[in-house]
């Protein structure tokens, strides 16, 4: 029988099961951080797509402000255009036909925009056609009063004379009326002299009529003239 010394039994070590707990904490630690991270990213990636969402509408929105002040000008233009076109149709008259004003009209419906003349056009379209025919044909002697007579016969004087208008636009467009200031005087007429009477000839597209006035006077009167006055197509 002996009686050596046993040796102990080997206690089990203790480090697998700290490894495994520390690998168990980590892991835990880890999915813990992994499912913050993906929380977080996919919050992330939707205040993305919310700020792209944002962005988008407010790009619309900017197109529709942009659309509807684009409309706005567009109506306040036309609404411009139409105002500044009636004016000149107004302003186009018989009573307003002389060749100065004429000149001065016609002048100003070429420096006109597009958009308002466009506006003159659908007012009032026969004057704008007058007009640009005026300022084609105006020249020096566009009207001309030929084979002058003046004749006196008691109370009484009679005026007649050729006219003629040298407007080839302007006849195509038909006939037109030219109207005269009629003076009488017993001195030298000038421009400080006040007509007597007014006449007016008709002129057809061929260019020429015959102009005849009477008209009664003292007696006294030496000097006989005729100035034309106004240009207006008939029936206009």
């Amino acid at each position: 029988m002996s009686y050596g010394i046993q040796p102990q039994a080997k206690k089990p070590s203790r480090l697998p099961k700290i490894l495994t707990i520390i690998c168990s904490v980590l892991a835990v630690i880890f999915l813990l951080v992994s499912a913050t991270m993906f929380v977080g990213a996919r919050s992330k990636a939707q205040e993305i797509e919310d700020a792209r969402a944002e962005i988008q509408s407010a790009d619309a929105k900017t197109v529709q402000i942009d659309s509807e002040i684009t409309s706005t000008k567009e109506q306040i233009e036309e609404a411009k255009a139409k105002k500044d076109a009636q004016e000149w149709c107004n302003d186009v008259t018989r009573e307003n036909a002389s060749v100065d004003k004429l000149r001065t009209q016609s002048n100003a419906l070429k420096s006109m925009k597009q958009s308002t003349r466009d506006a003159v056009q659908n007012l009032c379209p026969k004057k704008k056609s007058f007009a640009e025919a005026f300022v084609k044909d105006l020249n020096q002697d566009m009207i001309k009063t030929d084979n002058f007579r003046c004749e006196k016969d008691g109370n009484t004087a009679t005026i007649s004379a050729t006219v003629t208008v040298n407007a080839p636009t302007v006849l195509a467009l038909g006939s037109t009326d030219v109207t005269y200031d009629v003076f009488v005087a017993d001195h030298e007429i000038t421009d400080s002299d006040t007509p007597i009477t007014s006449t007016s000839v008709t002129v057809p597209s061929s260019g020429s009529a015959p102009l005849s006035v009477t008209f009664p006077i003292s007696g006294n009167e030496t000097r006989c003239l005729v100035r034309p006055e106004v240009m207006w197509p008939t029936g206009l």
